[in-house]
């Protein structure tokens, strides 16, 4: 029984000693990511996924237009299917003209 219980705590925590990579151009971590800035979060694996998103801007003659800029964020967003639109527009409303 012991040595039952020892491998079942051993096999649930094994997955967080593994470094996980984070795929900083998916829409969907993105998303998750800047999620969880509107609500105040700002954990280290997401500063790759944050810097994707700011990333995104539309330039013409040097300057960044801004209302195609917050365009193209909100299509990248809606790029994950389990994007929820109210939280696209919050994070959008809050960050669409972060640079």
């Amino acid at each position: 029984m012991r040595k039952t219980f020892l491998l079942l705590i051993i096999t649930l925590f094994s997955g967080y000693s593994v470094a996980q990579n984070v795929d900083t151009d998916d829409p969907c971590t993105v998303f998750l990511c800047m999620a969880g800035k509107v609500r105040g979060e700002n954990p280290s694996e997401c500063a790759a996924p944050v810097k994707t998103f700011v990333n995104i801007l539309k330039w013409k003659k040097g300057h960044i237009r801004w209302s195609k800029t917050i365009d193209a964020r909100k299509v990248f967003l809606s790029g994950c299917a389990e994007a929820d639109p109210v939280e696209i527009s919050k994070i959008i409303s809050k960050f669409g003209r972060m640079r």
